[in-house]
């Protein structure tokens, strides 16, 4: 999830002239990083949320021991679970890319 997201930011930001110069392997590695960057500031998010419904506990042992099953998991747990990430996404982007999309 994080690293197809990424690599889709790094497209688009090579359709929008950035990024010229850089070989695959360095495209690579920046997507590498942004996805990283991007894991880190989606589990932050979501554990606050899940803060809110003291389930951050069971939401760390899920990172842990069962991470196949965390989509399904926030789905049933978080409502408009869908909308919650993408408002993620955006926001990590802009912190990530410094950009307003």
């Amino acid at each position: 999830m994080y690293i197809e997201t990424a690599r889709r930011w790094i497209a688009e930001l090579r359709l929008d002239g950035k990024l010229e110069g850089l070989d695959s392997e360095a495209l690579e590695n920046l997507a590498d990083g942004y996805a990283r960057q991007l894991e880190k500031i989606f589990t932050e998010e979501v554990t606050k949320q899940m803060e809110k419904y003291g389930k951050a506990d069971e939401f760390e042992r899920m990172i842990l021991y069962d991470s196949q099953y965390m989509n399904k998991y926030l789905n049933q747990t978080i409502p408009a679970y869908p909308a919650f990430r993408m408002e993620i996404f955006s926001k990590a982007r802009k912190i990530i890319l410094g950009d307003a999309e």
